[in-house]
């Protein structure tokens, strides 16, 4: 059974972090990018497979459904989608405690006292696939949804790692390469004057924290 940990736009707190992307996209851009979500849509771990990790799309607000039909993607001019990461969760001292067994039987089997590094490596590597078939993945979603019109991409994470990983599949999916909100970032897209833009950059930042007592 697959008990995905969420991070939602449809419920809990609004936190995001925002990230632009470009108003003015290709002619056709919809119909093609629809393809590319499709060619990247999750694809779910498999025991005998050699990643402990993949990410991948998911439709927003429930992470099984990796067909991805249009009319659940795109919305009133948003672009909306979940993006799912799976993950093998082996706890370290069971996998150690298994390695170690493996290794004493085909030591007895060979007599033989010791194992050569690849030995050692093979072993954990069949154990670890072993192990795998009895587990399920851990799964983490969290929601994307991009407003086409504004150009700007709202992420339902904080964490540096979600974002990065985000980042990646977004630009292989789309091509798009997106910036992160910085109060540059956000200048630029205001088109300040010249004026307002040194302006801009002779602010300073305030740290607005309570006195200690």
């Amino acid at each position: 059974m697959l008990h995905p940990r969420a991070m939602s736009a449809l419920s809990g707190s609004l936190s995001y972090a925002r990230f632009f992307a470009p108003r003015s996209l290709p002619r056709g851009f919809l119909d093609k990018s629809h393809e590319k979500i499709l060619h990247h849509a999750m694809r779910p771990l498999r025991p005998e497979e050699p990643d402990a990790e993949r990410s991948g799309w998911c439709v927003m607000g429930d992470a099984l459904d990796v067909d991805l039909p249009s009319e659940r993607i795109y919305l009133d001019g948003f672009l909306n989608l979940g993006f799912r990461t799976d993950r093998w969760a082996i706890p370290g001292p069971l996998l150690k405690t298994r390695v170690r067994e493996a290794e004493t039987k085909y030591r007895e089997k060979s007599g033989r006292d010791k194992l050569s590094r690849r030995e050692r490596a093979e072993i954990k590597e069949v154990v670890t696939r072993e192990l795998r078939k009895r587990l399920v993945p851990t799964t983490r979603v969290i929601d994307l949804t991009w407003s086409l019109e504004e150009g700007v991409v709202r992420f339902f994470s904080h964490t540096e790692r979600n974002a990065l990983a985000m980042l990646e599949l977004f630009q292989k999916t789309f091509g798009i390469e997106l910036v992160a909100e910085s109060p540059y970032t956000l200048a630029q897209r205001l088109e300040l004057g010249e004026d307002e833009t040194q302006a801009w950059a002779e602010l300073e930042m305030t740290v607005l924290a309570p006195r200690g007592r």
